[in-house]
């Protein structure tokens, strides 16, 4: 059961409304976390901003989407990996991984160049980056890169942690 109503956006205020909007939408995958979170909407704006940092970013949605779901696997995260499959599906992620993501057997038997992010999240999750993973994400998508993946599997925990805390996530 839910520690946090949904906050309806007639009690956000006016200039928090187009954010609320868009950040709700099924297409952020956090819609009832950012329902709650509008609890408090200046948190919610600026956690919606770095929202929209991820959203921007010129990774492959594909690999944002196993970031997310490798997430929601790891935290037992089942309201973030239920509203995110769909999402990943449609982002082109593969049954494959999808599946052993779910499985818990990824990123073994994976091509290289899709297990390489699930392991690079699980590593980062779990505190324990070797410098061979690293080396081999910057080798694909750079300093840059690396350094929003990092970010974006930090921002993914922290909604999966809020969930818990809100009790939108039972798991």
């Amino acid at each position: 059961m839910s520690r946090l109503p949904p906050t309806p956006i007639t009690q956000t205020p006016l200039e928090a409304q187009s954010r609320y909007a868009k950040i709700t939408g099924a297409e952020s995958g956090l819609g009832s976390t950012y329902q709650a979170l509008f609890a408090n909407p200046q948190i919610a704006s600026k956690l919606a901003e770095l929202d929209e940092i991820i959203s921007e970013g010129d990774l492959e949605p594909w690999i944002k989407f196993t970031v997310a779901l490798t997430v929601a696997k790891e935290r037992e995260a089942t309201a973030l990996w239920d509203s995110f499959e769909p999402l990943a599906r449609e982002s082109g992620v593969s049954d494959a991984v999808i599946d052993g993501i779910a499985a818990g057997t990824a990123p073994r038997r994976l091509l290289p160049k899709e297990g390489i992010w699930i392991q690079f999240t699980l590593e980062v999750i779990r505190d324990q980056m070797r410098d061979s993973t690293w080396e081999a994400t910057t080798h694909l998508v750079g300093d840059s890169g690396a350094a929003r993946l990092a970010f974006i599997a930090c921002y993914y925990e922290m909604m999966a942690r809020l969930n818990r805390s809100f009790g939108l996530d039972t798991a």
